[in-house]
């Protein structure tokens, strides 16, 4: 017996989509879930999806049926991925999609892994150009091992929010560091090699007290520059992600 689990829209909404519904066929993707399911909360995770996502269980497996145009549509998967995208970012849940073939079954996978609950006035998304990507670039930056990568891909997130980069100049170490500033001079340590020749990054490297060289990676003492201050880069890219996330009006 099959159980589709979502919230009722309003009656027009409803009315709207069940019209159009009939004109569309579905694309099915399969959850496996590397932790137990039991851990999300499958009405929750149903109500924060796209009215024309259906979240369905059969037996002991869960479902997702998307609306498209064509039966077993590619668009789907980046529309599956975004979605599972922003649910990593909300609650760390680690979950693979497999798209469910007629033919033969593909696997599209996207992780997250679910340590947190969805908030209560979580909403479907209204997407934006730059969220999909912040999100993937989050969910590879939290899986990465190497803390230069980890580095170069949460200031992608700030770069696509701030793309002119036009930050407060750091004069020397007696004026308050913005900490978007330092972002960018964390991203130019990691992301290049050689000697620092600018003087706001000269300033930046006293300020930290090492010598004028960009970040070796195969130097202990070096890479730990990096760790601790790691913290400062995820939260600044957490903070831009977190303003684009679609909640209720409370």
């Amino acid at each position: 017996m099959k159980k589709v689990v979502w919230a009722l829209p309003t009656l027009h909404r409803f009315w709207s989509w069940l019209l159009r519904r009939n004109s569309y066929m579905n694309t099915k993707f399969k959850l496996i879930f590397k932790n137990d399911k039991s851990d999300v909360d499958i009405t929750k995770f149903g109500e924060s999806l796209p009215l024309y996502f259906d979240v369905i269980e059969e037996g002991d497996e869960i479902y997702i049926t998307i609306e498209s145009k064509n039966g077993e549509s590619e668009e789907c998967q980046y529309l599956i991925n975004r979605e599972l995208d922003r649910h990593f970012f909300l609650t760390s849940v680690r979950v693979h999609a497999e798209m469910v073939r007629s033919i033969v079954t593909a696997s599209l996978k996207v992780s997250w892994d679910i340590q947190n609950h969805l908030p209560e006035n979580i909403a479907p998304q209204s997407w934006n150009y730059d969220l999909p990507i912040q999100l993937k670039l989050w969910s590879v930056a939290i899986g990465a091992e190497d803390i230069s990568l980890k580095v170069i891909l949460f200031y992608q997130i700030i770069e696509l929010a701030y793309p002119d980069q036009n930050f407060p100049k750091y004069n020397g170490s007696s004026i308050e560091l913005d900490p978007l500033t330092e972002c960018k001079f964390l991203r130019d340590l990691a992301a290049h090699a050689g000697e620092v020749d600018k003087k706001q990054l000269q300033r930046y490297c006293e300020y930290l007290k090492t010598p004028g060289l960009m970040i070796d990676r195969t130097d202990p003492d070096n890479v730990s520059i990096l760790s601790r201050k790691l913290d400062l880069l995820q939260a600044q890219a957490k903070k831009i992600i977190s303003k684009s996330i679609t909640y209720e009006a409370m």
